[in-house]
């Protein structure tokens, strides 16, 4: 595939999509007057850099004709972040499949999305076991290679010159997912320079891979005010430009606007169980007449005896501090002890280990709950919301806010947040052995109407010690076999009851729904559940 035809692909499915700076603009607080981990002294970084130089960046991908660049410069990213220790080659069609959103395979999201898709466990996956490009064919469940437990979002730039938090994290960790805004009359083909004058919808995603403080300005087409530029690994392929490589001008109007970076790997086994609601992630923030605090909490049904050892949630700036209470109700968090506090230095996902694990019994309920302080940031609640994204499914009795720890609110009955829940999960150590059990999705009968929505309650059991959550398939079919229709849920929370809401196109009679869960240890359900669906 020519770069031509790269592009029009490309820029195609930008133009279909019209969340995208939308949705980051309406999470972006001011600046916090604190220290950030990059505010260093005058010549702290060399004037060029490139991680092809370090043996940290992997082989330029190509998107082919799919608009998966936000997938694969997510993939760049924690492949660079993981180099040198491992050199993996990580699978794009895993996530384009697994997303979990509104999308198929095609169009483009933020890294918000693909952060959601590793923070629940459901990826990386190696290339080799579901290689790209497959549109809506991937294993039904990979174990994943690796738990991503961080990722940063970096603050946006706030000038052509302003590019320390860029520089920082390139060099401490790896190439940087980026944001930007192509127009092919704005690269230089003969020199690789890119500068974009117009402040646009921001319709490509790519990876910093690098700079040059030095880069002549002469090089691009429209001449920037000075010298300076990015080194672009992009995804359309090694044979597109300079080995897939491009230069992109420090007073571009796109570029850093909305950066991430996938550092957070650690293997596998690092915790038994996880517990979580927030499977599409980070959409929405709330909080109480702009304060700078506010609690947030969760409540789960504990599948195992074992200890809550770390908790996970999102910032939305630098110098966020935490709180952390583990209680056996909500009404016991403002007399529960803290189990862990601090200040977390750049926004993003982060897990953070209690400093005081807190026993948890089987078949119990337990809350987790965060009081999260944001300078700068009127809003502090992370929540998963709505959006032209993602349609979460929540229920009562799941997630709490608080403004001072004491009088909660169920989430699901504030308006408009009714299938919402806070971004918070809990990992669980087990006392004894691991999840080696299968998992049991239960599916229950439903009645509807043609033409109508059908609601099919279904949830998942487990046999202590509980892993606590699971993908569940979920199919309707006809006597003779014929899949209608089917889903596949995520993150499905042990024991919590959830719907399975769909528009009922079949004619009335009678079919049956079946569900199978598999569970995050690596258990798989042997005879899938069924129940009746009468169709009126």
């Amino acid at each position: 595939m020519n770069s031509d035809r790269r592009a029009r692909a490309w820029r195609g499915a930008g133009r279909g999509f019209v969340l995208g700076a939308a949705l980051c603009a309406a999470l972006v607080c001011a600046a916090p007057a604190v220290a950030a981990p990059w505010d260093l002294p005058p010549g702290s970084f060399p004037s060029a850099y490139d991680l092809r130089a370090h043996g940290k960046v992997t082989p330029v991908r190509s998107q082919d004709e799919h608009s998966t660049c936000w997938i694969m410069a997510a993939m760049g990213s924690l492949e660079s972040c993981l180099l040198p220790t491992v050199s993996y080659n990580l699978s794009e069609n895993n996530l384009a499949n697994h997303m979990g959103s509104k999308l198929t395979f095609e169009g483009r999201a933020n890294s918000r999305l693909s952060t959601a898709y590793f923070a629940r466990w459901d990826g990386p996956v190696f290339e080799r076991d579901d290689p790209y490009p497959r549109p809506g064919s991937s294993p039904e469940v990979l174990l994943p290679v690796r738990h991503i437990q961080e990722v940063l979002f970096l603050p946006a730039r706030k000038g052509p010159l302003d590019n320390t938090a860029i520089k920082w994290a390139v060099t401490k960790f790896g190439a940087v997912d980026a944001a930007m805004a192509y127009q092919r009359d704005s690269i230089n083909f003969a020199t690789g320079g890119a500068f974009y004058t117009r402040d646009t919808f921001l319709d490509h995603h790519v990876c910093v891979a690098g700079w040059n403080d030095n880069y002549p300005a002469w090089k691009f087409l429209r001449r920037p005010p000075g010298n300076g530029a990015f080194l672009i690994k992009n995804s359309w392929g090694a044979d597109w430009n300079n080995g897939g490589y491009f230069w992109v001008s420090y007073y571009d109007a796109g570029i850093g606007r909305e950066l991430a970076v996938f550092d957070g790997a650690q293997a596998r086994t690092n915790y038994d169980a996880i517990y979580q609601y927030d499977a599409l992630g980070w959409t929405a923030s709330i909080g109480y007449g702009g304060s700078r605090h506010a609690w947030f909490a969760n409540r789960f049904t504990c599948g195992g005896t074992g200890s809550v050892a770390s908790v996970s949630f999102y910032t939305p700036v630098p110098g966020s501090s935490y709180q952390v209470r583990v209680a056996g109700a909500v009404r016991d968090i403002a007399a529960a002890p803290a189990a862990g506090s601090g200040t977390i230095a750049v926004g993003g996902y982060h897990t953070v280990r209690l400093a005081t694990p807190v026993p948890v019994t089987a078949g119990q309920e337990f809350v987790v709950a965060v009081k999260l302080t944001t300078p700068g940031c009127g809003h502090p609640i992370p929540v998963e919301h709505p959006s032209a994204l993602i349609a979460p499914r929540a229920a009562a009795r799941q997630s709490y806010i608080s403004y001072g720890g004491t009088t909660w609110t169920d989430l699901a009955t504030k308006p408009g947040y009714e299938t919402s829940n806070v971004c918070l999960k809990a990992f669980v150590n087990s006392s004894g052995a691991g999840d080696t059990g299968a998992p049991k999705a239960v599916v229950g009968a439903a009645q509807a109407r043609r033409g109508g929505m059908a609601h099919v309650p279904f949830s998942f059991t487990d046999p202590a010690f509980s892993s606590a959550s699971a993908v569940i398939y979920l199919s309707v079919r006809t006597a003779g076999g014929r899949v209608l229709k089917d889903a596949r849920m995520p993150a499905v929370a042990f024991a919590e009851p959830r719907v399975w809401r769909f528009g009922c196109t079949m004619g009335a009679g009678t079919y049956y729904v079946y569900a199978r869960a598999y569970d995050v240890a690596g258990n798989r359900q042997s005879v899938l559940s069924r129940a009746v669906l009468k169709v009126l």
